[in-house]
């Protein structure tokens, strides 16, 4: 009988299942694992920290269709690896993650390395498994598969003792169970709405004066947004989206009115959410983000609720009609529903105002002069970026200062995931590694990160993984020499009383960007931005430095600051944003 290590079985699985690029870094742990990949058809993309390239495979997952897979070593490796497991499941992006563990043999005697994995991932994943022998990893890999790409989807996690993979087995029939038992591709599985249910939402539809359909993140991992555009053009609904369904529905579509909500939300696209008499919200939970703490809905609209997770439906608000679905189908149905009962609407006056007010806000957003102290203003920088860089570029930023610039003032066109923060968490750090998963599941498409001092200073070093990977990937570093976020947080809400939000201002992040790869530039004027992204578009991997106020000084999108600055500071207090 023929027999192979666990760890070649283990490759041998993924490979059935389609894996072709493995984010992760090595450990003691891993090398019988290692050995096997060499030999496989798996490109490995070695990684400078454990939570970065959980964050590479994130993106890849998002940006790909097909579960992001991610490796790390016991321990520390385990431990860093789990904020990128939390992300990606509160995201429901399809993430396998594979950790190696201290053998079997030592258990319960206080190894080095050794801890509690399934326990420590039990609260960030969809499932968390121990292979406890070697033949049971084929099983265990198709189990985590599945929990990963089934509807809502999210993280799964497995853990593979090191005696385990280094263990002989016998070899599989190469004629017999050779292909995956689950689907490689999410969503795995799509849930048709019930008819019935369609039916009433239909008719709540045709009721409507001022409909207004809401696109979450679940329009994209569904493929829906064709579907989603062809409902709102029959029903003659304004569309608006959450952060996360930015860019579900083109936004320079005459319907579309771009982000709402507390972060990132022009008010053109609030004021549609709070005039709406009917609201159909498709792949969203309505969380505080997105309602900006309830306050968008408290005209009470007639609310039709669209998720693939039923425990989402009626979280935030009650709705008059609730469809467990996913994305695409529901909105299908929808429409041949709709088309049952009356023929296309036109565009209403109330919707073409909306448009009108949204696009001047983004155009006086990109002709923005100087910003104070003759720094630049993100707004125009975010012009610059729409009208130099081709519609299907991806931009990914990061927490904090770039993110409410690129939700409000960045028109996402193309079709598909374009334009983004992770959200789940708010997560520092996320950005820039991300792009590597990114620029891989897209590939000679150009990627930007964005990212503030913050975020940056976390994950600096992942420029040198970047180096190495195919590219364009141009890094926009948004220096303002500060925790803005939160500094801007300490002055509005707690009588500018600074604690531990400022940088020292002598950091050459342009030279330590070109000692790792990047071609680097600090760039001083909106023309030269214009230039200089210009080239990076032709270039491996640049990083260009632009330096701009912190929030404190240029407030950002963000309504609650906007609202609360006028408010006098003893009355003031914190707000959902």
């Amino acid at each position: 009988m023929n027999e192979v290590r666990g760890a070649d079985l283990l490759v041998k699985i993924l490979e059935t299942h389609g894996v072709d690029n493995l984010f992760g870094l090595p450990g003691d742990t891993t090398m019988a694992f290692y050995d096997a990949l060499r030999d496989s058809s798996i490109s490995h993309i070695l990684g400078r920290d454990e939570r970065s390239t959980g964050y590479m495979a994130d993106a890849y997952a998002r940006l790909s269709g097909r579960p992001g897979v991610v490796e790390a070593p016991s321990g520390g490796g385990a431990t860093y690896l789990l904020p990128a497991a939390a992300e990606a499941d509160d995201s429901n992006v399809p993430m396998v993650l594979l950790t190696s563990d201290t053998p079997l043999s030592s258990d319960n005697r206080a190894s080095i390395t050794s801890l509690d994995q399934v326990g420590l991932y039990k609260s960030s994943t969809r499932e968390s498994l121990r292979a406890l022998r070697p033949e049971f990893i084929p099983h265990l890999v198709r189990s985590v598969f599945r929990s990963a790409t089934a509807p809502p989807g999210g993280a799964a996690h497995l853990a593979l003792p090191e005696d385990v993979l280094a263990a002989d087995v016998a070899a599989p029939d190469a004629s017999n169970s050779d292909t995956p038992g689950s689907p490689c591709n999410y969503p795995s599985h799509r849930a048709r709405p019930d008819a019935d249910s369609v039916t009433r939402a239909t008719k709540l539809m045709l009721e409507a004066t001022r409909p207004v359909i809401l696109v979450g993140g679940g329009v994209h991992l569904s493929g829906a947004g064709q579907a989603v555009t062809e409902l709102a053009e029959h029903l003659g609904a304004a569309v608006v989206s959450s952060m996360d369904g930015k860019g579900g529905v083109p936004e320079d579509h005459p319907l579309a009115l771009g982000v709402i909500g507390g972060n990132g939300a022009k008010e053109a696209s609030n004021r549609a959410m709070r005039e709406c008499d009917f609201l159909l919200a498709i792949g969203t939970k309505l969380n505080s983000t997105t309602t900006w703490g309830g306050n968008l809905l408290a005209n009470s609209p007639t609310l039709v609720h669209v998720d693939a997770n039923p425990l989402n439906l009626g979280l935030n608000a009650d709705p008059a009609e609730a469809l467990m679905a996913d994305a695409r189908l529901a909105a299908g149905d929808l429409l041949a529903c709709l088309a049952d009962y009356r023929e296309p609407a036109e565009r209403s006056d109330w919707v073409r105002d909306l448009k009108d007010a949204a696009e001047d806000e983004r155009r006086r957003a990109h002709a923005s002069g100087p910003a104070p102290g003759g720094l630049l203003h993100p707004g125009a920088i975010f012009g610059i970026m729409e009208e130099t860089l081709p519609s299907e570029a991806v931009l990914i930023a990061d927490a904090g200062t770039p993110t409410p610039y690129l939700m409000a003032y960045y028109c996402a066109t193309a079709e598909g995931k374009t334009a983004y923060a992770a959200r789940s968490h708010g997560s520092l750090g996320y950005a820039l590694p991300a792009a590597m998963g990114a620029s891989l599941a897209r590939p000679n498409t150009p990627v930007v990160a964005l990212v503030g001092d913050g975020s940056l200073n976390m994950t600096v070093g992942e420029l040198e993984t970047l180096s190495r990977g195919e590219g364009p990937i141009i890094v926009v570093h948004f220096r303002n020499e500060s925790y803005g976020w939160i500094k801007m947080l300490q002055k509005l809400y707690y009588e500018e009383r600074y604690l531990s939000v400022d940088f020292a201002p002598g950091t050459d992040y342009v030279k330590a960007a070109e000692a790792m790869g990047a071609r680097s530039v600090a760039v001083s004027c909106p023309d030269e931005f214009r230039r200089e992204l210009m080239v990076s578009r032709e270039e491996q991997l640049s990083f260009l430095e632009i330096r701009v106020p912190p929030e404190t000084e240029l407030t950002p999108p963000v309504a609650a600051w906007q609202r609360d600055e006028k408010i006098p500071a003893e009355k003031r207090r914190r707000r959902s944003y």
